[in-house]
């Protein structure tokens, strides 16, 4: 299984040049989740996180699961709370 660290160094090798990690970390559904932003600051929209599975190593740009949404909600889909969200630290 990898660590935080060890995740951090793989995310960083993957995400476009232009783009660094905020200071910011979470865990949900086996998976490391970062955010990226840009030089101004700005996230990419579309709710889409970098992902390191914690057990393979394998890192993506997904939206990952999110809680189950209803149309009596007032926001949509993308904003639902993702499943087993757990914000961590070094």
């Amino acid at each position: 299984m990898l660590t935080l660290q060890e995740a951090v160094k793989i995310v960083k090798k993957e995400i476009p040049q232009n783009q660094t990690l905020r200071e910011s970390y979470a865990e949900a559904q086996g998976k490391f989740l970062f955010v990226a932003e840009n030089s101004q600051g700005m996230i990419p929209p579309g709710g889409f996180f970098w992902t390191v599975n914690k057990e393979t190593g394998e890192c993506k740009f997904e939206n990952p699961e999110r809680e189950t949404w209803t149309p009596g909600s007032r926001f949509p889909s993308s904003f639902a709370p993702i499943k087993g969200y757990k914000k961590i630290s070094f």
